[in-house]
């Protein structure tokens, strides 16, 4: 299975770095896994910059045509664990084996993204910096793996 990783930014503090390379390195074992990092456009009035990154990953988009896309985003749909894990499998079994998770930055996209993408997916209703969201799912993508292999991890 091949995982692309979209996110916007890089990481910016130790234990982030630390945790991240940790559940990649774990996650190696079940999946080819690659984290693809565009820059954050910051400098601008909010609403450019969200426009401007909408733009910039939208393109972007276009070099994985065959690609299963699936966006964090709040307002997407909360999953489990274990339907996390059924998601993963869905795509390695049904959709080419090739998935991609989108991650905005800290002003996070327009609508127009939505159009891209074949699923929105939440991490609840709280807000969460965007660097933290992507430890998250690294971590959520790893147990992911170790449901469907019927592998202990703890709860």
């Amino acid at each position: 299975m091949d995982i692309k990783i979209l996110a916007v930014g890089s990481l910016d503090k130790p234990f982030l770095v630390t945790g991240c390379a940790m559940f990649l390195e774990r996650t190696k074992h079940y999946a080819k896994i690659e984290l693809i990092e565009v820059k954050e456009i910051t400098n601008k009035n909010e609403q450019v910059a969200i426009n401007e990154q909408t733009t910039l990953v939208t393109k972007k988009l276009l070099d994985y045509p065959d690609y299963y896309k699936v966006l964090l985003n709040i307002n997407g749909q909360q999953l489990t664990s274990d339907k996390i894990a059924a998601l993963i499998a869905d795509v390695k079994h049904f959709k080419k084996a090739k998935l991609m998770f989108i991650i905005g930055g800290s002003h996070g996209f327009n609508t127009a993204i939505q159009t891209e993408v074949a699923f929105q997916l939440s991490f609840g209703a709280i807000t969460l910096p965007h660097q933290l969201c992507r430890l998250i799912l690294l971590e959520q993508i790893y147990r992911g793996f170790k449901i469907i292999n019927n592998e202990v991890y703890h709860k």
